[in-house]
């Protein structure tokens, strides 16, 4: 108990700019923050590497902000990589672990979501979405081997059609499960070799 309230407030400490920047931080400095154009409109990429754009969000998605992005940067001919902190939403009780297969399969329930992931697994076929379900340790990112990333691969929502439904089911994948699995992933490695 005293734990899991000193972990709480551990996690309250990294500010939304701070954990952007440790993330950021495991790219080469020309990868991070890259400026696309596409029809003469022009996004930043917080991470643009190979054909991935990496785009950050603290917290699960906000209604249609994530469908427009994706839009925007697949038009311009890349793999968009959602990577959200969720950490939080698990505090707060909207996002519920129901099971986990040793990280490498769960099973989570989305109560009041704010975007349907089911709208996602079906349109956005070059799309990735990849929650950071535990903490960041306090020694960072650069050396952790710790598995608090699972990836998105299917999903069901009670009304499909809605952009915003009423509760989500939703499996995840391990892999990438580690940051530095995340980095080779985005440097070319197929998933099925992290």
């Amino acid at each position: 108990m005293l734990f899991d309230m000193l972990r709480r407030e551990k996690l309250q400490q990294c500010t939304k700019e701070e954990w952007k920047a440790q993330w950021k931080s495991l790219f080469p400095p020309e990868h991070r923050d890259v400026p696309i154009t596409y029809e003469g409109e022009t996004r930043v990429a917080f991470v643009q590497i190979n054909h991935y754009v990496m785009m950050l969000q603290d917290g699960l998605l906000m209604r249609a902000t994530f469908f427009d992005v994706c839009e925007f940067f697949q038009k311009a001919g890349y793999h968009v990589v959602w990577l959200m902190r969720c950490t939080q939403d698990i505090q707060n009780g909207h996002l519920k672990l129901l099971e986990n297969n040793g990280g490498k399969r769960c099973r989570w329930l989305w109560k009041r979501p704010t975007t349907n992931f089911d709208r996602w697994s079906t349109d956005q076929c070059r799309a990735s979405i990849v929650l950071q379900w535990k903490p960041i340790p306090e020694g960072g990112l650069q050396n952790c081997n710790e598995q608090m990333l699972q990836r998105v691969i299917w999903s069901e929502s009670d009304t499909p059609e809605l952009l915003v439904p009423g509760r989500t089911r939703f499996t995840t994948a391990g892999a990438p499960a580690t940051p530095a699995q995340l980095v080779r992933w985005l440097n070319g490695t197929a998933l099925s070799e992290l």
